[in-house]
């Protein structure tokens, strides 16, 4: 019995090693009248009615039907997903241009560009002339109300310049604030040499008087 069974089982391993389609399940198709079929039915026109006499008496109004080819029936459906897929793609490109115009803007808004290239080495040095002057204007004789004041109008314009460089405003208008100041800037330096060589003309005088 035993050695029954171990033959039996021998002969079925054979015959699977020997037909791995049919072992699977999968039946090779080798017939030319199968591929015409599937032909017909996917890809290509009526065209190939092999056997023509059987298509003639069983299938002979699907030969003159109209086509029934699936790639041809789902054309229209393919066509306008690549429309959509092309309009897609273009407004996905007007997205991204429009997303590098915003960050230009923000940019152009937000760095200063104007203010660290032109500006701030003349606001800076004009800083530093009003406090020499401010010391030298003490030392003139001028009250010291009248430099406490000049002092307080150089501040306040400092304030203003930096409200200027945090605002979100675009470059061009940021440097027209900015040249606005330093003209203000710039007439508070003349004010102080002003008072500085009237005091000093006026020392003059006195001392020459009581010599």
């Amino acid at each position: 019995m035993k050695k029954t069974l171990c033959l039996l089982a021998l002969a079925l391993w054979a015959a699977a090693r020997s037909c791995p389609a049919a072992a699977q399940g999968v039946q090779p198709v080798n017939s030319k009248y199968t591929r015409y079929q599937l032909e017909r039915q996917v890809l290509t026109r009526w065209g190939k009615f092999k056997p023509k006499w059987y298509f003639v008496l069983f299938h002979n109004k699907y030969r003159k039907g109209p086509d029934r080819r699936n790639l041809w029936q789902l054309a229209p459906t393919m066509a306008f997903l690549a429309q959509t897929r092309e309009k897609a793609q273009d407004q996905e490109e007007a997205a991204r241009r429009l997303h590098a115009q915003e960050l230009f803007k923000f940019a152009d808004r937000t760095l200063n560009k104007g203010y660290h290239l032109i500006y701030k080495k003349q606001i800076r040095e004009l800083n530093a002339a009003l406090t020499s002057l401010a010391l030298e204007a003490a030392g003139a004789g001028v009250p010291a109300a009248s430099v406490q004041a000049l002092l307080a109008e150089q501040e306040r314009l400092n304030t203003d310049i930096g409200l200027v460089l945090e605002a979100y405003q675009d470059d061009a208008r940021k440097g027209k604030a900015l040249r606005a100041y330093l003209s203000r800037l710039e007439a508070l330096r003349s004010c102080f040499r002003r008072l500085i060589s009237l005091y000093r003309t006026q020392r003059a005088l006195t001392q020459a008087g009581h010599a």
